[in-house]
């Protein structure tokens, strides 16, 4: 079946995970959060669930709800997943069936995209000190085998022929032509697959959107976890710094670069706070992970598109900026001063 505004509480119903006296007294709503994946909020009585379902039903994100599952599964039964438990929300059960994930809302928790702090230092320097932890803590464990170990499919999109990735709209095949017209992303995404270090758990999309911050603003939470592997810290650290870049890229007009730059700094240092590292001296490596990060965000938000948007314009121009003027592009991300 597939889930519906219309049916997903009859879904829960029939589970248990509903009751019909909230049913029958009105006490419920579903909202309906559909983005890659059929996503509801389910609200019944006291009881809140995020309910997931891969929006194609393909293998590829059949598998990728499946690996989310089984991390939270592992993270019940494995003492070995507790940097994990301590970042995601709970699972209340998975039907493998169906693709169908139920998951703990965090109802009292914030996107950290759409806060208004979301520049703030204090905010951004917590991310990264979470960041740093869960990568620090992990590493010292045994790769256990429910995370792969694969690189990003982007690192070698100047390679890939036309049938390679399923699905493609047109303006997501226009990016890659753009890619591999241009020989400089070809070697910059190389070097960066020669040298991807299989070194701790990834959350692999550690992205603003993907952070939920508490009320207070001490303690964050990593949603989505369908991507996570065994593989390179610096495509987390890479991923969250586009993230916020990616606001003044898209919107110079309405962002200023002078207003993302705090946030940058203080991520970095907070990671480096939790994973013994200079900051600076991360910079110059999470930038090309960030600037290929910013070609699949925008291979993404070509995922409805017949032609290249304005957006993934910006982003492929910024990223091969990045890729051939590295020291440009750190002055003008991070400033004069940091260095």
């Amino acid at each position: 079946m597939f889930l519906t505004e219309a049916n997903v509480l009859h879904y829960l119903l029939e589970r248990r995970f509903a009751d019909l006296e909230s049913v029958a007294g009105g006490d419920y709503r579903v909202r309906n959060l559909t983005r890659r994946n059929r996503n509801f909020h389910v609200t019944c009585g006291a009881r809140e669930y995020l309910v997931k379902q891969p929006k194609k039903w393909n293998r590829k994100s059949r598998r990728s709800l499946e690996r989310e599952a089984a991390v939270y599964w592992q993270t019940k039964i494995d003492p070995g997943f507790q940097p994990i438990k301590a970042l995601a929300p709970e699972s209340y059960g998975y039907d493998p069936a169906q693709s169908i994930l139920i998951l703990e809302y965090l109802t009292e928790q914030s996107n950290l995209h759409r806060r208004r702090d979301r520049f703030a230092p204090h905010v951004a320097r917590l991310a990264g000190a979470a960041m740093g932890a869960f990568h620090r803590d992990m590493r010292t464990v045994s790769r256990p085998a429910v995370l792969p170990t694969f690189k990003p499919w982007c690192l070698s999109a100047h390679d890939a022929g036309p049938d390679e990735l399923e699905d493609q709209t047109e303006g997501q095949r226009e990016l890659l032509r753009v890619v591999q017209k241009h020989s400089d992303f070809g070697r910059a995404l190389g070097s960066l697959r020669e040298e991807w270090r299989e070194e701790t758990a990834i959350h692999g999309d550690w992205k603003l959107e993907n952070c939920l911050v508490s009320p207070a603003g001490e303690r964050i939470h990593a949603i989505d976890w369908e991507f996570a592997n065994w593989g390179d810290p610096f495509w987390d650290i890479g991923t969250m710094l586009q993230s916020w870049w990616n606001l003044w890229v898209c919107r110079s007009s309405a962002c200023r670069i002078e207003e993302v730059q705090p946030a940058l700094k203080a991520f970095l240092e907070g990671y480096a706070s939790e994973d013994r590292r200079d900051p600076v001296e991360m910079t110059a490596r999470a930038l090309r992970f960030a600037a290929a990060r910013m070609l699949q965000t925008a291979y993404e938000w070509l995922d409805d598109a017949d032609k290249m948007n304005a957006a993934a314009v910006r982003l492929s121009q910024a990223s091969l900026n990045i890729f051939t003027r590295p020291e440009w592009a750190l002055e003008q991300l991070f400033g004069a001063d940091w260095n």
